[in-house]
């Protein structure tokens, strides 16, 4: 359970509907990790999306709330035939001074419809069909009944700045193709353009003043900085150096609630902590016998294995010393904040170590194993602290661990590449935050556009079944029936150990008016700086 809990829907829609009398101001802020690129299309990374979606928007927004809400589409219809009716929104321009038109959003679509990182959400269109000036109808291989929520990560790019510049078809990361256009520049028709992006290092915004919308903040310039030491990061903070930073360190909330001049908000992240686990190779990678000898065969692959590291890793032990309370224990793919989630689906695991012994003697190994387990630095909070405790946890069992830590971008490279892991930690919430979407995203069966997050080969039939009727059930008392399938399926196979849902926890200066969203983005445009 969360020890801070921050509930200012009501709050901030007061906020919103008061004038803006503040002047125009410079927001400095930073995080854990740098954008990947400035292409919204060659990444599902949460960092990166958060900050291309200031300039970039989507064909559907998300409210501060997560509800729905028009974007770029100002409606969005389902007219059978697996086709959905998008209703595009009028006079809206790009940072060129270009007008977006229906062509640019067919484009986009069907653009972004190739992205690997994004196949389990758009890796079935078939066709985007510009209807008329206004109207683009979005077709795909079989009926699709979230893709409302889908359209919340679908961003809109223009299709002549994108041929201009050598970039119709999407740059791959870590390719030949990587230092490409959109890596550096962009031309969305959000509320802040791209001034500059240094990669790795610095993003520089300003403020679109033709933009369509209504800002509701007074940041007319805005730098974000990558520093991935949390201790560094806190000393940017409390030396003045940047006004706020995302991921703070869980063991410096007293330092800055003491600290006259600053102040920490905190929300539950709509994303999940899990360790994934190799269920297809027919041999682990990285993975030995005690004597350090390769085996024969994937110990993962044996769901008693897989149930044996799930027993014998204590999530309230991690959730309480690691990260101090602010997370919440969950036992699913999912957490509360997700559409289509229920609390009814949590089935709590309880720790037993004799009993996961015993398992792992059935299954052939009664001294246990070597293996290593991936871990992301700097991405995820604690994540090393994470990985080492599970480590010690599974140490109990005879699994002994090497955590090798990695920093975000290697390790990203590693899964989108490979994936080249058979055992790693890694944070997931699919894209679209749906239950459904999650579940095609990270445990649908890899391939035809499927499985694109499944980066532990992870295989089941029988849940690949329930997941396709899901995807085409319309009524909800049936897609209740089938969520719930689902997620059973996913526990008594064990897909992943889930650990927990974390807070989202920021610290600046107090004079920031700032609503802290579970998607994680920093949204510029509503952000206030008082003198």
């Amino acid at each position: 359970m969360f020890n801070r809990s921050f509930t200012r829907a009501a709050a901030l829609a007061v906020a919103l509907a008061l004038p803006m009398t503040a002047p125009a101001a410079t927001l400095n802020y930073a995080g854990t990790t740098p954008a990947l690129t400035f292409d919204p299309h060659a990444t599902n990374d949460f960092v990166t999306a958060a900050l291309a979606r200031q300039t970039y928007e989507t064909l559907v927004e998300l409210g501060p709330g997560m509800e729905l809400k028009p974007g770029l589409a100002t409606a969005w219809e389902y007219m059978g035939d697996a086709t959905w009716r998008l209703t595009i929104r009028e006079g809206v321009t790009f940072h060129d001074g270009t007008p977006m038109t229906a062509e640019d959003v067919a484009f986009s679509i069907m653009r972004q419809s190739t992205s690997k990182l994004y196949s389990s959400m758009f890796g079935r269109v078939t066709d985007a069909v510009v209807v008329d000036a206004t109207t683009v109808d979005m077709i795909t291989e079989t009926p699709d009944a979230v893709m409302p929520a889908k359209l919340t990560r679908l961003f809109v790019m223009s299709e002549a700045w994108a041929a201009e510049n050598g970039v119709t078809e999407i740059p791959q990361l870590g390719s030949e193709t990587a230092e490409a256009y959109s890596l550096r520049h962009a031309n969305g028709t959000g509320p802040m353009m791209l001034e500059e992006q240094v990669p790795g290092e610095t993003t520089t915004f300003v403020k679109n003043e033709n933009w369509w919308g209504e800002f509701t903040g007074n940041v007319d310039r805005a730098v974000y900085t990558a520093i991935g030491s949390d201790p560094t990061r806190l000393a940017a903070l409390l030396s003045g150096e940047v006004d706020l930073i995302t991921n703070l360190p869980l063991q410096d909330i007293e330092r800055v609630t003491g600290a006259e001049g600053f102040k920490i908000e905190e929300t539950p992240q709509r994303l999940f902590m899990e360790i994934e686990m190799d269920g297809t190779r027919d041999v682990a990678l990285a993975t030995f016998d005690k004597d350090g000898n390769p085996l024969d065969a994937n110990p993962f692959k044996d769901v008693r294995v897989r149930k044996a590291i799930r027993m014998a890793i204590d999530q309230n032990a991690i959730i309480e010393r690691i990260m101090r309370g602010h997370a919440s224990p969950v036992s699913l793919p999912g957490a509360p904040g997700f559409y289509g989630y229920s609390p009814e689906m949590e089935q709590p695991v309880t720790v037993d170590v004799e009993g996961a012994k015993e398992l792992l003697a059935e299954a052939g190994y009664p001294d246990g194993f070597r293996t290593t387990l991936n871990c992301p630095l700097e991405r995820y909070v604690n994540a090393e602290e994470i990985c080492r405790a599970s480590a010690q946890l599974l140490a109990r069992i005879g699994i002994d661990v090497t955590v090798n830590g990695m920093v975000w971008p290697e390790f990203a490279r590693m899964l989108v590449n490979g994936p080249d892991s058979s055992f790693h930690l890694i944070g997931a919430a699919g894209n679209s935050g749906d239950l459904q979407d999650t579940l095609i995203a990270i445990a649908y069966t890899r391939g035809d556009g499927m499985g694109a997050n499944n980066w532990a080969l992870f295989s089941s039939p029988e849940l690949d079944a329930v997941v396709d009727e899901l995807s085409e059930t319309f009524e909800e008392d049936r897609r209740a029936e089938l969520y719930a399938e689902a997620i059973k399926l996913t526990q008594d196979e064990v897909h992943a150990v889930y650990l927990h849902q974390p807070a989202i926890t920021w610290a600046m200066k107090d004079n920031i008016d700032i609503y802290v969203r579970a998607d994680t983005a920093v949204q510029l445009s509503d952000v206030t700086i008082a003198e």
